[in-house]
């Protein structure tokens, strides 16, 4: 009997990774007009040009239950656990949806309580494939499912994902900013740099130029990875903006961290939300600070409660919408100041 990770593809593994592994993901869904689109598979081109010339938003939608029910079963029949790891309720309902799922399963044969576990990944992108990829290497190598989990935990606390919108059109469209707020940003030509933080969206700072943005995002890498104890992972992401990206992870990130560094495209549940951006995830060796002070993540996991079934993780939060790998490094490089 083995673990076998699931996961939902707002995580963005790349797909050599899924293969590798044997990951098992779960595709959201575009939900355009009256077409609902699984994201696996789309034209990334294709969508992203759709967008540049409508006046609305897509709406994004969770996997039906039925799929869910459907993989969990798939991985139990064939003799193993299941852990899974998926997008955080607070940006999707489908972390609600998995929850029930297992919860299902196990009141209808309660020796499921030991061969089913959830981590709440509490990000997307990388930063939550990062945790999968952890806890799928400790089943290669003979893990157990409570090691599983423990190990995409502990990813969770040295990780960051921080990113840059090229503007803030998407964000208004999409809700999350205001009308005036948008145009005196365009006005004033501010971009803001956003991360995630205790699985919601949040502010790390403003500039007033693209290029500083990037810079920003450079700076804090640089700030965590040596107060972190190096660097493990890392990868640039990136919505639309490739050739950028690429001009960024070839002439900032690579130089810094000796290595190369791949390019991963954010899910689209994500870009449709965001609009162009590039973005950085990173893993250190130790946990990272919080950002705004307070508590440690690590110190809030253990205040977590579990409930009564065995490695089931999971918060009851009123979610029912939808929005929202990099290339290992040596053991513990550290990436060179720039002068």
């Amino acid at each position: 009997m083995a673990v076998r990770l699931l996961t939902d593809s707002a995580s963005c593994i790349p797909q050599e990774d899924v293969d590798a592994y044997g990951i098992q993901v779960v595709s959201m869904v575009i939900v355009d007009g009256d077409r609902a689109i699984p994201e696996l598979g789309m034209d990334l081109d294709e969508f992203y040009e759709h967008l540049a010339q409508v006046d609305y938003l897509p709406t994004t939608t969770q996997p039906t239950p039925a799929l869910l029910h459907e993989e969990f079963i798939r991985i139990l029949d064939a003799g193993d656990d299941v852990l899974a790891v998926f997008i955080p309720e607070t940006l999707s309902g489908t972390g609600a949806q998995v929850v029930l799922t297992a919860e299902h399963l196990i009141a209808k044969n309660p020796e499921l309580a030991d061969r089913i576990a959830l981590v709440d990944s509490c990000s997307v992108c990388m930063q939550q494939g990062y945790a999968v990829l952890a806890a799928a290497q400790c089943a290669r190598d003979g893990g157990t499912l409570a090691e599983c989990v423990a190990a995409a935990e502990a990813t969770k606390l040295r990780t960051r994902f921080i990113f840059a919108p090229r503007g803030l059109s998407y964000l208004e469209r999409g809700g999350r900013i205001g009308r005036a707020s948008a145009l005196l940003g365009s006005v004033l030509k501010l971009v803001p740099v956003l991360t995630i933080e205790d699985a919601l969206a949040t502010t790390f700072s403003k500039v007033r130029t693209y290029p500083k943005a990037l810079m920003a995002i450079k700076d804090k890498f640089l700030a965590d990875v040596n107060a972190s104890g190096g660097l493990k992972n890392v990868c640039v992401h990136f919505i639309v903006e490739s050739q950028e990206a690429a001009a960024f992870c070839k002439n900032v990130i690579e130089p810094l961290v000796g290595f190369a560094v791949k390019l991963v495209p954010a899910s689209p549940v994500v870009g449709a939300n965001v609009g162009p951006a590039i973005g950085l995830v990173y893993e250190t060796i130790n946990p990272i600070a919080p950002l705004h002070g307070g508590a440690s993540m690590r110190d809030r996991l253990s205040d977590v409660h579990l409930p009564d079934f065995s490695g089931l993780l999971g918060r009851r939060e009123s979610e029912n919408g939808s929005t929202p790998a990099g290339n290992p490094g040596p053991d513990n490089p550290r990436p060179k100041e720039t002068p």
